[in-house]
């Protein structure tokens, strides 16, 4: 089955907006980038993310000195220095498709697919949340090979569409987070994925996709490699005194044999 005849059977086409308002003319600042300034970790998180926009919910979480971005842009809700890094470390290799659980207003969605982009084609896109995304319905007409999904991803409907799915290049999890939803998305997709992410591996507001991440490192050595970006700010730890965020990669041993000897 097609994967855009399979998403339009389940998009409620009500859409509640969500409290924000993204502004997706900012892409043009990472558009308008050639590849060496955007394998530049540096230069994108004290440039290009904070001009693409960060989320304002839960303001705690994030440093005073990048308020001034943020509930602008795309609403990432991403840490700068985590992100950054992250992204440079994903143009490493050749990702054709891309899942993400858990997409909230979109703002990693696009910022990830924008990045991507610019190394390598991407076949197909497909963003899940139990909630309507509206920044979709103005990006995904320029975009065809964008799908959105309004499902959880523990229904039978989501499921089914991973079945009967090829395997995804990507598969970023970012769903709900508690410990045993979190472990199920990823005993749901993990044969599915040759590289998957876990979001908020430290963050000490929410500890269920740390226990996963940490069980999946000690169960899975064998089949995967490992990498973290779990940079803090310190001016955040100061005045909370706690970590937030984090995101763990895992890359397919294989997949990445298979990508060396491109």
């Amino acid at each position: 089955m097609k994967i855009r005849t399979f998403i339009k059977r389940v998009i409620d086409k009500t859409i509640r907006k969500r409290p924000c308002c993204p502004d997706l003319s900012v892409l043009e600042h990472l558009r308008s980038k050639g590849q060496s300034y955007l394998s530049n970790a540096a230069v994108l998180e004290m440039d290009l993310l904070p001009k693409l926009g960060l989320n304002n919910e839960w303001l705690h979480q994030i440093p005073e000195e990048l308020h001034p971005f943020c509930g602008q842009g795309v609403y990432a809700w991403q840490y700068p220095n985590q992100f950054s890094k992250y992204l440079v470390k994903l143009s490493e290799f050749k990702i054709e498709s891309y899942l993400e659980i858990g997409i909230h207003h979109g703002g990693t969605f696009i910022i990830t697919l924008e990045y991507l982009k610019k190394f390598h084609p991407l076949q197909y896109a497909v963003g899940v949340d139990i909630e309507p995304c509206p920044v979709l319905l103005e990006y995904g007409p320029a975009n065809p090979n964008v799908n959105f999904m309004l499902a959880d991803s523990q229904s039978r409907l989501f499921k089914e569409f991973i079945k009967t799915h090829s395997a995804f290049d990507l598969v970023f999890i970012d769903g709900d987070h508690d410990e045993d939803v979190c472990q199920r998305d990823f005993d749901n997709i993990k044969d599915k994925a040759n590289i998957f992410i876990l979001h908020d591996i430290i963050s000490e507001s929410v500890s269920g996709p740390g226990k996963v991440w940490r069980r999946i490192k000690s169960k899975y050595s064998r089949d995967y490699h490992f990498f973290e970006f779990t940079e803090q700010y310190e001016s955040v730890k100061k005045r909370t005194g706690k970590s937030y965020l984090g995101a763990g990669m895992a890359v397919k041993r294989s997949f990445m044999e298979k990508q060396a000897a491109r």
